[in-house]
């Protein structure tokens, strides 16, 4: 499932509690935004241990200094609360999956 959250401290709770985030910096304008979530909610039914989240920048503006989110969609992936790796504006949803699965791997197996 992926889950919007419009607070800040809610959303920094999760990246320093989590094992794995997947977080989805958007602006609800964004149609690449809009037209990638059916694949990261399929993501999020794969790996179940994950926690995927959305965040509208617009709603969560001090987050957009915090982790550096100029362009839209962006996609950082948090492991035990570290930034591990970071997808923008143009990337493979297959390299974002092989990430996801090698780091699920690696924290919980």
């Amino acid at each position: 499932m992926l889950n919007q959250y419009s607070d800040p401290n809610e959303i920094n709770g999760l990246i320093e509690t989590e094992n794995l985030v997947v977080a989805l910096f958007s602006d609800l304008g964004c149609n690449v935004c809009l037209s990638i979530t059916p694949d990261l909610i399929a993501m999020s039914e794969t790996y179940s241990r994950a926690k995927f989240i959305s965040a509208d920048v617009l709603a969560v503006k001090q987050l957009v200094g915090k982790y550096l989110v100029f362009v839209y969609p962006t996609i950082i992936v948090f492991a035990q609360g570290k930034e591990t790796m970071r997808f923008e504006r143009v990337f493979s949803l297959d390299d974002l999956d092989a990430t996801i699965q090698r780091l699920d791997t690696l924290l919980h197996d």
